[in-house]
């Protein structure tokens, strides 16, 4: 069986997840992974909540909130669609290095916190960090169109 998402399909997605308060509050919280590598992320089975599994977060720096409307509008990027928050930046509390980042329903790992994607960043590099040190971070999600038999 061969499937794929139109253009049209995956823009219509972007449009109302995450830019709505469909089956979410409004808000997710952007936080940063250090497991895996800076080329790979979490796999699909990976959670969250109390004590996630699949992988670890970056703790010494602060979860961020991304609200709906700091969502951009969805665009063709590559060979998908992507769409692109604001410019968010957070203070590292300690030393430490993160891979990627990921969208949490909470501001910390507490029972009720889901993770609904990861993602590495764009340059494929791990970034390092000291107490201190401003992470800055332009959070995109993107659907890329594949057609699988």
């Amino acid at each position: 069986m061969a499937h794929t998402w139109t253009d049209t399909g995956l823009s219509a997605l972007l449009a109302h997840w995450p830019r709505s308060a469909f089956n979410t509050s409004g808000v997710f919280y952007v936080g940063y992974f250090g497991s895996q590598t800076s080329g790979t992320v979490p796999n699909r089975t990976a959670f969250g909540g109390a004590t996630p599994g699949g992988w670890v977060e970056s703790v010494a720096i602060p979860r961020m909130v991304v609200s709906a409307a700091q969502w951009g509008t969805p665009a063709s990027n590559g060979n998908g669609y992507r769409v692109t928050g604001l410019q968010l930046a957070a203070t590292a509390t300690a030393a430490g290095s993160a891979n990627g980042f990921f969208l949490g329903t909470h501001i910390s790992s507490v029972a009720a916190d889901l993770s609904y994607f990861f993602a590495n960043f764009d340059d494929l590099t791990q970034v390092a960090y000291n107490s201190g040190d401003v992470i800055r971070i332009t959070p995109a999600i993107q659907f890329n169109v594949s057609a699988l038999s």
